[in-house]
C-alpha cells in the first residue's frame, strides 16, 4: 500500500501486490526481512526475563524469601539466667548475674549496666540496633558465693559442645551448660528458656521497630542438704592439713547417717569456678572429687566391716578371743601388728571390741581367715562396698571388693587364704571411695544403710510442680543390732585413753571413731579416719582421708576433730 497528496491537498492510497518483496517511496525501498534479526533479540531477551522470573519466584523462591525477610527482620536471642543454688538454711551459693558486652568488628568489650544505659541514651549502641559503636549484646555470668569451697558439689559451667548437642538435640545453642557436680546431674532443671526478640531493622541494621518480645525464663531453684558454714569449716579444714603435710591431695564427707544428707562435703586440691582456665592441665588434678570419685585401700578404719560380717557369719563371737602374738608365719609370708612394729609390744589376748579399739592386726588377720571369703564378700556388699552408693553427684566410683572369681576372671590366679587375711586388715586388692566408707559409719551409728544425696527439693518451674526428696533407706538389719553394738562399743574405746583416735581423747563429747593407716606399694600410706557424734544420739558421720599422708591418727584424725568441734559447738 502506498499514498500520495494531490495538488487540490488531497491523500490518495494505492495498494500494490502483496507478494512483492519491496515497497517504493520515492523511488526506494526497503526490505520487511530487514526487521527478523530484531524480532529474534525481543523474543529472547523476553525468555530470559521470563526465565529469571522463573527461577527467582519458583525454583529459588523460598530461599529469597527467606533472604528477603533476614534483611528486614533480626531474630535476637539472649541467654536465660540459670536456676539458683541454695544451701539447707536458704544462703545462696550460685546463681546467674545479667552482664553486657559491646561488640564491634567482631571484638567484645564488657560494659557495665551504666555504660549500657549511656550508650543506648546517647543512640551509639543498644541491644536492638547497631551503632557507631557497635550493638550491645547481654550474656549470664555465673556467681558462686563460696568460690572453691564448694567447687566440687557444685561444679560450673561453660558454652555447650559438639558432644552436648550430641547428647540432647534439644539443649538451646545459647544456654550455658553444667559441668561437674549439681550444675551437671540437674542441668536439665537449672537450664532455663532463652528470651526471643523480633527486631524490624533497615537496610544498614538499624532497629526500625520491636515486632515480637518473649523474655527469657530462669531455670528452676535447687536446695540442698549442704550446711554453707560446716562446709567451709571443712573445706578449710582439710586444705590446712594437706598442705602442711605437703600432699596437696585429700577428701571428707560429713552426713546425717539417719538420712543420708549430705551436710559437707570437700575434696583437695580444688578450683576455682570463675576462672577453671587456671586449674586446667594440674597434675593434682583438682577437678577429681575424690570424696566420690577416689579409690583407696582403706586399711584399718575396714575392720568395722570385717567384725561385722565375722559377727554375722557366726564363726566369730563377742566373746571370740585370740592372742595378739606381735607376728606370725603363714604360708612363707609374715603377718604382723603395727603396734609390735613401732613399739615391739602386743596386746595379748583380746577380743573383737578390743580389737577394734586397738586396730589390731592379728586378731584381724586370724578372723578373716576364720571367716572365710565367701561369708566376708557376701555382707561386703549388702553394706554397699564395690557398688557405687547412688549420690546424686556424677561420675561416683565403684571401688573393689575382690574375691575368687574375681582374681580368676582378673589375673589368671587362684584365690589364697592370705588374699583373704590382708583382706581382713583392708588390704590386699580391696579398694573403697570416701563415701562407701562414711555409708559404712553410718550404718554403725544408725542401724539403717542410706543413700547419700545432696539435692533436697526442686522448686516449681512452668508447668511443672514443686519436687521434694527425702533419705532412702537401702536396707536395714543387715547386721544383728546385738553384734552393730559391740562393733560401736569398740569404736568408743578407739577414742577414749588407751585407744588409736588419739585427737578425741579429751574432746568434751562422746564420738565412736577408727583409724586407718593404708599401706600401698609405693609412697607413704594413706590416712583415714571416721567418726559418728554424738556417740548415744548419733546425728553426724564423717569420714577423712589424706592421700599418702601417713598415720591416720596423726593425719586425718585432727581434720575430723576440728569439723566435729566446731559441729557440737554450732549445730548439736
Amino acid at each position: 500500500m502506498e499514498h500520495s497528496i494531490s495538488a487540490s491537498g488531497k491523500r490518495h492510497w494505492k495498494f500494490r501486490d502483496p507478494d512483492s518483496s519491496s515497497f517504493f517511496s520515492d523511488g526506494g525501498s526497503f526490505p520487511i526481512s530487514s526487521f527478523y534479526p530484531f524480532y529474534i533479540l525481543v523474543v529472547v531477551v523476553l525468555l530470559v526475563f521470563v526465565g529469571r522470573l522463573f527461577s527467582l519466584s519458583v525454583v529459588h523462591g523460598a530461599e529469597n524469601k527467606e533472604l528477603s525477610e533476614g534483611n528486614r527482620i533480626s531474630l535476637l536471642k539472649t541467654e536465660a539466667p540459670r536456676g539458683r543454688i541454695f544451701d539447707r538454711n536458704g544462703g545462696i551459693l550460685a546463681q546467674s548475674q545479667t552482664s553486657y558486652v559491646l561488640e564491634k568488628d567482631g571484638h567484645d568489650t564488657v560494659i557495665t549496666n551504666q555504660q549500657v544505659a549511656d550508650l543506648e541514651k546517647q543512640g551509639l549502641a543498644g541491644e536492638n540496633f547497631k551503632g557507631d559503636l557497635g550493638q550491645i549484646k547481654q550474656g549470664v555470668k555465673r556467681v558462686y558465693t563460696l568460690g572453691d569451697v564448694t567447687a566440687h558439689v557444685l561444679g560450673y559451667t561453660s558454652v555447650a559442645n559438639s558432644s552436648d548437642f550430641e547428647n540432647n538435640p534439644n539443649l538451646s545453642k545459647i544456654n550455658s551448660v553444667g559441668r561437674l557436680g549439681v550444675e551437671q546431674a540437674y542441668d536439665s532443671f537449672l537450664q532455663g528458656k532463652p528470651g526471643e526478640k523480633l527486631i524490624e531493622v533497615d537496610a544498614t541494621g538499624n532497629k526500625i521497630s520491636i515486632l515480637d518480645d518473649a523474655k527469657a525464663v530462669s531455670g528452676r531453684d535447687l536446695h540442698l542438704t549442704l550446711d554453707s558454714n560446716l562446709q567451709k569449716i571443712a573445706f578449710d579444714a582439710l586444705k590446712k592439713q594437706t598442705d602442711k603435710i605437703g600432699t596437696k591431695k585429700g577428701a571428707v564427707i560429713v552426713q546425717n547417717p539417719q538420712t543420708g544428707e549430705v551436710l559437707a562435703l570437700a575434696s583437695a586440691p580444688s578450683f576455682n569456678p570463675f576462672d577453671i582456665g587456671k586449674s586446667m592441665g594440674d597434675p593434682n588434678q583438682p577437678f577429681f572429687d575424690r570424696a566420690i570419685q577416689g579409690v583407696y585401700p582403706p586399711g584399718s578404719v575396714f575392720k568395722l566391716a570385717v567384725a561385722m560380717a565375722g559377727l554375722s557369719s557366726g564363726k566369730i563371737t563377742p566373746d571370740t578371743e585370740i592372742e595378739d602374738v606381735g607376728k606370725f608365719e603363714f604360708s612363707g609370708t609374715t603377718f604382723s601388728n603395727w603396734y609390735f612394729n613401732q613399739y615391739g609390744k602386743t596386746d595379748g589376748v583380746i577380743k573383737i571390741d578390743r580389737a577394734i579399739a586397738r586396730s589390731n592386726d592379728i586378731f584381724f588377720f586370724k578372723a578373716a581367715q576364720m571367716v572365710g571369703i565367701e561369708d566376708l564378700h557376701k555382707l561386703l556388699v549388702k553394706l554397699g562396698f564395690g557398688q557405687v552408693t547412688g549420690i546424686d553427684l556424677p561420675g561416683e566410683a565403684f571401688g573393689l571388693v575382690p574375691d575368687g572369681v574375681w582374681k580368676k576372671s582378673t589375673l589368671g590366679e587362684d584365690w589364697y587364704p592370705g588374699d583373704t587375711m590382708h583382706l581382713g586388715i583392708g588390704q590386699g586388692f580391696l579398694l573403697t571411695t570416701p563415701i562407701q566408707i562414711n555409708q559404712m559409719t553410718s550404718y554403725v551409728a544408725s542401724g539403717k544403710l542410706t543413700k547419700p544425696y545432696v539435692v533436697s527439693k526442686i522448686d516449681a518451674g512452668a508447668g511443672s510442680g514443686e519436687i521434694n526428696f527425702k533419705g532412702n533407706v537401702k536396707g536395714e538389719n543387715l547386721v544383728d543390732s546385738k553384734f552393730v553394738g559391740v562393733v560401736r562399743s569398740g569404736m568408743e574405746q578407739a577414742c577414749q585413753s588407751g585407744g588409736t583416735g588419739v585427737p578425741f581423747f579429751n574432746a568434751p563429747y562422746k564420738v565412736g571413731c577408727k583409724t586407718g593407716t593404708a599401706e600401698k606399694t609405693l609412697g607413704d600410706p594413706h590416712a583415714w579416719f571416721t567418726a559418728y557424734a554424738p556417740f548415744d544420739k548419733p546425728a553426724v558421720s564423717i569420714t577423712v582421708v589424706v592421700e599418702n599422708g601417713g598415720e591416720g591418727s596423726v593425719v586425718a584424725g585432727p581434720v575430723a576433730r576440728e569439723i566435729l568441734d566446731w559441729w557440737v559447738k554450732n549445730r548439736s
